[in-house]
């Protein structure tokens, strides 16, 4: 008995050493940060979302179009259940999602630091197109069980019945399969928070 306790907690050691091993650093996740919204930017934001510049951009890229079995197989976080067409990204050890539905566009990312994120989303957002108004939409955030963050912002000409909804989703677990979402959605505008699954 006395000798399995020591095999054990070294068997215990080993394991959390190579899952800490497999993390991506703080230095890493800043950087992944950066890139999803880099990426949203062009990706989404350009386009506004549209089928073929989405497309157009995703085959110019090294995205690689995700088949329709694979996503029957990831989870809501990753592929929507009404998306028409899923890529995937593997890029200097992140990961990336970009997805596209009939009224949104969005990029994920597998690992991304949260404060990186929503401060370059932040710069994002507070450039709107000409003529365009900046409103604040929703801003939350829970704690438990790991701290997660959501904001939004539309896009909206004065008056306009239409707005541009651009979000940022940030949970900060490892175990999740995406830390990070970022959402471009067009609708009418009625000024309630957007708050997305």
């Amino acid at each position: 008995m006395q000798i399995i306790r020591p095999i054990v907690l070294f068997v215990t050691f080993i394991f959390a050493a190579c899952s800490a091993k497999n993390q991506p650093s703080d230095e890493d996740r800043q950087s992944f940060a950066r890139i999803a919204v880099d990426l949203f930017r062009n990706a989404c934001v350009l386009t506004q979302g549209g089928f073929k510049p989405v497309s157009a951009f995703a085959d110019a890229g090294r995205f690689t179009l995700v088949g329709k079995d694979e996503t029957l197989h990831m989870g809501p976080e990753v592929a929507e259940p009404d998306a028409r067409a899923l890529w995937m990204l593997e890029q200097d050890g992140g990961v990336y999602y970009l997805s596209l539905s009939d009224n949104s566009c969005s990029v994920k990312a597998k690992y991304a630091d949260a404060a990186a994120l929503l401060e370059h989303f932040s710069g994002l957002v507070r450039h709107p197109p000409q003529n365009k108004n900046l409103e604040l939409r929703a801003e939350q955030s829970v704690q438990a069980p790991f701290e997660t963050r959501q904001i939004s912002y539309a896009w909206r000409e004065a008056g306009s019945p239409e707005e541009t909804v651009l979000t940022a989703q940030t949970a900060d677990s490892p175990d999740l399969p995406v830390q990070a979402v970022l959402n471009l959605t067009h609708r009418s505008h009625n000024g309630k928070p957007l708050i997305l699954p």
